[in-house]
């Protein structure tokens, strides 16, 4: 009788403990979703957390994810775990590998080369609190559908080097509008103003695109607005004019609106020079006519003291916009508001060391 009690309770010992081993769980995240290079690549990155008591050590896992046929293509990995990869410190791992799948399917492989024993899956949460990354996938839009990036269940499988499989549960996916795709991007300065190009290949809820410019010294602010083509699958030029600038280095960038307030930034990728002027030059006012103010600028191409002056038709002068002012060679606007003058025609001078220039404008009400 006691021998068969003993011969159960080893049943029941060996069953339990397999049933321990079969508890081995893992949590598989995708996040930090991000669109780069001007709208042509999708990237994300993919974690894992161990989530049971025993250790459990990574052997031939792999990640698959499904998205919209005709979406996505050409994964690359931007960034491996080196635990997991070509060189880990147990030697456990050949290269990690990406796959893409016409069908609509991306897949992360990582291989287990029983040259040790594998490297054990963390259960430290880490700063995000989806455990260790495990890589960083970068791929090509090559559409602009709803991607519907969401885990394959059936596919993926975290196992350990004798192909125990852990139960895993798979969070987050992907499906936001993909933004405007946009083929080109550029700039050609002439004078103090620079001209802006961009091309887009396709467009999807696009309301239009905020043109943004950053000094040296200063902070990125609007200079512009271009209203865009909403949707399309034809290739959209446009252009803006940035007009006025004194010398210095600018950069550049759009801020591609949806009408749904979502944005993306492209970026001009290299900086725009305005040097000094070449020739000394008072411009006419703009707008002219006016009411009641207007913008007169001029062109100093060496340091100078300056003196702008207003006069009226007979030659009184009513206002001084710079009193003598030490000036640097430089592009420069003055403002003048004529909300207490009289409609009719006035005299603007320009007067610096070497020179002086004289245009005339004309205020109406």
């Amino acid at each position: 009788m006691s021998k068969s009690i003993f011969s159960i309770s080893v049943i029941l010992l060996f069953l339990f403990s397999g049933s321990l081993r079969s508890q081995n769980s893992v949590t598989n995240t995708i996040a930090n979703f991000d669109i780069t290079e001007n709208g042509t690549k999708f990237n994300f990155d993919i974690f894992t957390l161990r989530t049971s008591a025993p250790e459990f050590r990574m052997g031939n896992s792999s990640y698959f994810l499904r998205f919209v046929a005709g979406t996505f293509a050409n994964p690359v990995l931007t960034y491996v775990n080196p635990k997991y990869t070509v060189g880990s410190v147990t030697s456990s791992y050949n290269e990690m590998q990406p796959f893409g799948y016409s069908s609509g399917k991306v897949a992360i492989q990582l291989y287990y080369n029983s040259g040790g024993p594998g490297d054990v899956i963390s259960n430290d949460p880490g700063v995000q609190g989806f455990g260790e990354k495990i890589a960083s996938v970068k791929l090509d839009i090559v559409a602009l559908n709803l991607p519907d990036l969401r885990w394959d269940n059936v596919n993926t499988a975290v196992v350990n080097p004798q192909n125990e499989s852990a139960v895993s549960t798979n969070n987050g996916f992907y499906n936001s509008t993909l933004p405007v795709e946009l083929s080109s991007f550029s700039a050609v300065s002439n004078g103090n103003s620079v001209k802006l190009s961009w091309s887009t290949s396709s467009e999807e809820n696009n309301a239009g695109f905020e043109v943004q410019r950053k000094s040296e010294t200063g902070d990125w602010s609007k200079a512009g607005y271009v209203q865009g083509s909403g949707n399309s699958t034809d290739i959209k030029n446009y252009t803006y004019n940035d007009n006025q600038l004194p010398a210095g280095s600018y950069s550049y960038r759009l801020k591609q609106i949806d009408f749904n307030g979502n944005f993306e930034f492209h970026n001009l990728s290299t900086e725009i020079e305005i040097g000094i002027p070449k020739d000394f030059a008072l411009n006419q006012n703009f707008p002219n006519p006016f009411n009641p103010s207007t913008v007169i600028s001029f062109d100093l191409p060496y340091d100078s003291r300056v003196t702008l002056s207003v006069y009226d038709i007979s030659g009184r002068r009513i206002s001084m916009l710079i009193d003598n002012e030490l000036k640097q060679a430089n592009y420069y606007s003055v403002s003048m508001n004529g909300s207490a003058l009289s409609s009719g025609v006035y005299f603007y001078e320009l007067r610096t060391d070497k020179e002086v220039q004289t245009k005339k404008m004309t205020l109406v009400k």
